[in-house]
């Protein structure tokens, strides 16, 4: 009887150490979801060729949109920053619904027609030079800049808004770190100690001092809402969230009450001076 429950405690030792392997080794495939344009989505974004804009970082080509208006500090540039599985074109569906903001959508490395593999560090990096491409070439201030970022790319957002003082930042199911996240999802494992993209949200958080307003969805079960909650305790600004009821993480978007809080932020931004 003993040799049996050694053998099965060896047995899930090696279970859990094998898992651990996995959770180490493949984190990269399960946080990055790479998506590339659908093929039914060409005939749509034909008409938004002439705002097709491609940007050459360090040898890797980066791709998007460039929807340009009339930009000033009451009419701020948005750019978007998207979630680990979304290829953002999918926003240009939606684009009468953001009015007459200018907006730049750009995929990640490795989705739609960007080139490369993402990862954490290459994420961040990317959004640092394209905004400053876009700034310097469109002679953009970042007081006419507004970031908004969609779970993981809230992430993305707030690394930005901590190294660019920009006029305002829109979060939609942002979380505090990721650490906390994948903890909730794999509750067994070390993920402190294997997690090579931890996004750290909550230790930048108390150095931005920009407005900030985050939407989030009643019954996400991605990003629980005390992650996103979290997250607003330690920003350094003003802050303020809705909690759209009946929604989950995938859904929320799909909402009339997710745009209107949208276009309410956005024209509240219109009061603010830098």
């Amino acid at each position: 009887m003993k040799s049996i429950l050694t053998s099965l405690l060896l047995l899930l030792i090696s279970v859990y150490l094998i898992i651990t392997a996995i959770l180490f080794f493949a984190q990269s495939s399960i946080i990055f979801f790479p998506r590339k344009i659908a093929a039914h989505q060409i005939p749509f974004l034909t008409q938004f060729k002439s705002n097709e804009i491609t940007i050459d970082h360090d040898g890797t080509s980066l791709h998007g949109w460039f929807i340009q208006n009339e930009m000033n500090p009451e009419n701020p540039l948005i750019i978007y920053y998207g979630g680990n599985a979304e290829e953002v074109s999918q926003n240009l569906y939606d684009l009468d619904k953001f009015g007459d903001h200018s907006i730049l959508f750009m995929n990640y490395r490795g989705y739609g027609n960007s080139d490369g593999r993402p990862g954490q560090n290459a994420l961040c990096a990317d959004a640092l030079f394209i905004f400053d491409f876009i700034s310097k070439k469109y002679h953009i201030s970042p007081e006419k800049i507004i970031l908004m970022g969609r779970s993981l790319g809230s992430a993305v957002a707030i690394h930005m808004a901590s190294q660019r003082q920009v006029k305002a930042v829109l979060l939609v199911t942002p979380f505090d770190n990721l650490i906390n996240i994948a903890k909730k999802h794999y509750p067994i494992f070390p993920i402190k100690h294997l997690l090579k993209h931890p996004f750290l949200s909550d230790q930048i958080a108390p150095r931005i001092t920009c407005p900030m307003m985050a939407i989030l969805g009643e019954q996400d079960q991605i990003i629980p809402n005390e992650r996103s909650l979290a997250l607003l305790e330690k920003w350094g600004g003003k802050s303020d969230y809705l909690i759209i009821e009946n929604v989950g993480h995938n859904t929320i978007s799909h909402t009339q009450e997710y745009w209107l809080a949208v276009n309410q932020f956005l024209l509240s931004t219109k009061k603010i001076s830098n």
